[in-house]
């Protein structure tokens, strides 16, 4: 039972349940406050917003999430308290364009530059693994740098350094955690790979 509760796809399951209500929630909202009589102008609307908290709860985009969590806190105080009010209709005016936003910026944009590095790197590794085999040859030492920053690039020894670099990023104003995804745990993934490699 444990191992079902802790399963990824059992979560997403029970986040989508929870869903449902809100959707329903979201409907309502929209239908009060549109001058369209046909249901699925609503339906679209609250599927959309609600499906974006799922979306970025997955991707563990935390902030982003948590916007959401304030805006279908909104639906559900306009659905309860004031369902035909100025501010329901302002609800929907921000919450459809800040949804809009956030899948074309945060999630199409992000996944479509990731697929375009990816294209990159395969193309360059096998000149990577040559130069690599050649630095060897002539005896140079390599040290391994797994903790990679996901704003630059940059790559470190161990967790320390990262955290130094990426203090650096955060007062310098380039720090945007929402878009980085899980990154920590891909670093210590690619830092149980060096010690796999080495033991």
């Amino acid at each position: 039972m444990k191992k079902l509760i802790l399963n990824e796809a059992f979560g997403i399951f029970a986040l989508s349940l929870l869903l449902v209500p809100q959707v329903a929630h979201t409907v309502y909202v929209f239908k009060i406050n549109s001058q369209y009589h046909a249901p699925w102008w609503s339906w679209a609307y609250a599927l959309g917003v609600d499906l974006a908290v799922l979306i970025f709860t997955v991707k563990g985009w935390k902030k982003v999430a948590i916007a959401y969590f304030f805006g279908t806190l909104a639906h559900n105080l306009v659905y309860q308290f004031y369902p035909e009010s100025v501010w329901s209709a302002l609800l929907i005016c921000v919450m459809l364009s800040a949804t809009i936003f956030s899948f074309s910026h945060l999630f199409y944009s992000g996944d479509k530059l990731g697929a375009t590095e990816n294209t990159e790197v395969r193309s360059e590794s096998s000149l990577e693994v040559k130069r690599i085999h050649a630095i060897l040859e002539a005896g140079i030492q390599i040290e391994m740098k797994p903790f990679k920053c996901p704003e630059c690039g940059e790559c470190f020894a161990i967790a320390k350094q990262l955290n130094g670099h990426i203090s650096t990023h955060k007062k310098q104003g380039e720090w945007f955690a929402e878009n980085y995804g899980d990154y920590e745990t891909k670093n210590l993934e690619r830092e149980a790979l060096v010690k796999k490699s080495f033991s």
